[in-house]
């Protein structure tokens, strides 16, 4: 028999986490992983224990469920495991910057946690929760699964929404000032980059500095003295300046550090050999700049050099409006692969309002989650 609304969230938040229990964890960023021994790892493999009741869900037996945590208002999070190389690791993931992962044993990313003993209380309290929770899942598994695709908010979920859509919902304004017909007409229509000779560190650093007033505006100082601001612009001094095998020892020596950035780590210049000649590539893989490498392409292009130019069609999909745009509440900087230009987290109603969010929810082609099913 189908439980009510009521009866289903008594049976899956019984002895639940609180917000207190959670914030308590050890972050982790990136691959950071917490390493605990002790009563603590006991956990950790009795948690393994229950959830193996469970049918794997990916590699390394990795096994998943979602679950609520008592706050000022419920809050949904996901607890996985996963074993790999005799190693039993716990994730709790809430939000990007509320994530915890630990593990029994060492690994290449580990550290130790230093208030272990502390630790024990909750992680027992996660042990019940967990052991209880797989008891009612596997009473009706299906019921549960019902109740997460029902209940599940909407910023925990990933989805894609075509940018078209969302640019009439939330215009976007992040080129304001640039001459965008201009900017799709070069990617369209790109002409062969200027070919040099020769290249030199004056050289280069003299076409730098065009690209990186582009985007910050004038500076004062010759060339070297602007060229300062790159981020090996004091690494030169080392060099002569109008020597093209010093240009090309120098090139060896900083390329593994962004050595051709117009924006750190963001928008490269970067001198390319090809036949006997050089040019130069401009390129970003980061969204969230992409108004800089406009701005370095076009003051090139006023100066008379043409680019060979990088990420064209994610670029073009981009600004043409024929991409998507995925929605995650992990979104990133990076443009994606296919047809995903890049990625937002779901705004909130405060931010653009409720009926915008509406929209947004229903243009969106959410993915599929992931089900819960018993052991075969």
């Amino acid at each position: 028999m189908k439980m009510k609304f009521n009866d289903q969230k008594k049976l899956y938040r019984q002895n639940a986490l609180t917000q207190s229990d959670i914030l308590y964890l050890l972050d982790s960023r990136g691959l950071d992983v917490t390493v605990v021994s002790g009563k603590c790892a006991d956990i950790i493999r009795s948690i393994h224990g229950s959830m193996s009741r469970l049918a794997p869900m990916g590699d390394d037996e990795r096994r998943s469920l979602w679950f609520e945590v008592k706050g000022k208002r419920w809050e949904w999070y996901r607890l996985s495991v996963s074993t790999y190389k005799d190693r039993h690791y716990l994730y709790i993931t809430g939000d990007t910057y509320d994530h915890h992962v630990f593990c029994d044993k060492d690994d290449c990313n580990s550290r130790h946690c230093f208030y272990e003993d502390e630790l024990v209380g909750i992680f027992s309290k996660i042990e019940k929760y967990v052991a209880g929770l797989v008891d009612n899942i596997l009473s009706a598994p299906e019921q549960y699964n019902s109740y997460v695709e029902k209940y599940l908010s909407y910023y925990r979920r990933e989805g894609l929404i075509k940018r078209s859509v969302l640019n009439s919902l939330i215009p976007d304004n992040s080129y304001d000032g640039i001459d965008i017909l201009r900017v799709i007409n070069i990617y369209e229509n790109q002409v062969e980059p200027t070919l040099f000779s020769e290249m030199t560190i004056r050289r280069y650093m003299h076409y730098w500095r065009i690209a990186y007033e582009a985007v910050y505006g004038k500076m004062s100082g010759d060339d070297i003295e602007v060229f300062r601001h790159s981020s090996k612009g004091h690494e030169t001094r080392e060099y002569n300046l109008d020597s093209e095998d010093d240009f090309r020892r120098w090139k060896s020596d900083v390329s593994p550090y962004h050595g051709f950035d117009v924006v750190y780590a963001r928008v490269h210049l970067y001198p390319t050999y090809t036949n006997g000649q050089w040019h130069f590539y401009v390129g970003t893989g980061s969204y969230w700049n992409l108004d800089d490498c406009f701005r370095a392409v076009i003051g090139l292009s006023d100066a008379g050099i043409s680019v060979e130019l990088g990420e064209v069609d994610h670029i073009l999909g981009i600004l043409k409006e024929t991409d998507y745009v995925e929605i995650t509440p992990y979104a990133y900087r990076y443009m994606q692969g296919d047809d995903i230009g890049s990625q937002m987290k779901l705004p909130y109603a405060d931010e653009v309002g409720k009926v915008v969010i509406k929209e947004i929810v229903e243009n969106t082609k959410w993915n599929k989650l992931e089900k819960v099913s018993p052991l075969a």
